[in-house]
């Protein structure tokens, strides 16, 4: 199965959340090229299509308040690397990042569910628009939205200005 590249064409789409298991990005996006049951994992292949001057936004789930609370840039170059688990060597996608930086204020769930029907709006916009799989970083509805069960999903421009505006940062959009 291919990854749906619906901001392939559109270079103002260069967002991404990641969701590490520690709240620590390190120095690269790394996720297996396959899983071990060799089965297809979108979350896990989206690492390859990360592009160097990409933005991360980065879910921190170790935090009281689980929330966005850091982001960076994909440096780059993709690359591969082998690592072993278990005694098996398994290929995986590396991709560099920079050193992230937190925000002053993260912008936690209770914060996003407050703000949800504007974030299931231009998750439901872009479904309207896109045929296929758009990779939302977010699930449920206004009052349940939680992060998607994923290491990496795509974050659309206007969800970035959404939160921008919301939440008082700025990004050069």
């Amino acid at each position: 199965m291919a990854i749906n590249e619906w901001w392939r064409d559109r270079p103002e789409e260069r967002y991404w959340m990641i969701a590490p298991s520690r709240g620590i990005v390190g120095e690269a996006l790394s996720a297996p090229q396959q899983a071990d049951d060799h089965r297809f994992e979108w979350s896990h292949e989206l690492v390859a299509h990360t592009r160097p001057g990409d933005t991360l936004f980065v879910w921190d789930r170790t935090l009281a308040q689980p929330g966005i609370a850091a982001w960076g840039r994909v440096l780059g170059p993709l690359g591969e690397e082998t690592r072993v688990r278990d005694g098996v060597e398994r290929a995986h996608w590396r991709m560099p990042v920079s050193d992230t930086l937190r925000l002053a204020t993260p912008i936690t769930l209770s914060a996003l569910r407050r703000t949800g029907a504007d974030v299931v709006a231009v998750r439901d916009e872009l479904e309207r628009q896109i045929d296929g799989p758009i990779y939302f970083p977010f699930i449920g509805e206004a009052r349940t939205l939680v992060p998607a069960p994923a290491y990496l999903a795509k974050v659309p421009r206007d969800l970035v200005s959404l939160l921008s505006s919301r939440f008082g940062f700025d990004f050069v959009l």
